[in-house]
């Protein structure tokens, strides 16, 4: 049934008890949940995630201070975390330095980040992904709108982020 504050109905007292309900048996297994944050526009990602430390064959920290410019951050004011087990170019990534909670909760393991995604419905290239795409690649309101509604694996049309 539908809670009373779902309905478009006059809700009436009816004077009589709602049934008892049985509570579900827990998992065994340890709850995960993806959360996504949208914070439409009111968040620079390129100073909350900063290549910091890249041995490989790219300094991505000077590169995003080249294109960064003056809102660039210093590398000294970045909280560092460690993505050497990871396959990134950088080693080492800095958090913006006013989110400690973030860094502590990437260190803890309980916080993961997905830069440079989007919402491809197949895999393409520069040449073919206008003919090839449904959505609007270059749209920044579409994009925000695809990444809601994405559903990987198609089980429930539309549902929203990963089905």
């Amino acid at each position: 049934t539908t809670p009373e504050f779902h309905t478009t109905n006059t809700v009436k007292l009816s004077g009589q008890k709602r049934e008892g309900t049985t509570s579900q048996q827990p998992s065994a297994k340890p709850y995960r949940a993806i959360i996504q944050i949208m914070l439409y526009g009111g968040c620079d990602s390129f100073n909350i995630l900063v290549p910091h430390t890249c041995t490989g064959n790219k300094d991505m920290y000077q590169e995003y201070l080249q294109v960064r410019q003056d809102i660039a951050l210093p590398k000294e004011s970045l909280l560092e975390i460690d993505a050497a087990s990871s396959n990134q170019i950088c080693e080492t990534f800095g958090v913006h330095p006013n989110l400690p909670t973030v860094e502590k909760m990437y260190d803890d393991g309980d916080l993961l980040f997905f830069s440079n995604t989007g919402v491809l419905t197949k895999e393409t290239d520069k040449y073919n992904f206008v003919k090839d795409e449904v959505t609007r690649l270059f749209s920044h309101s579409s994009q925000q709108f695809e990444t809601e509604r994405v559903d990987p694996f198609e089980m429930s049309h539309g549902t929203g982020i990963l089905g």
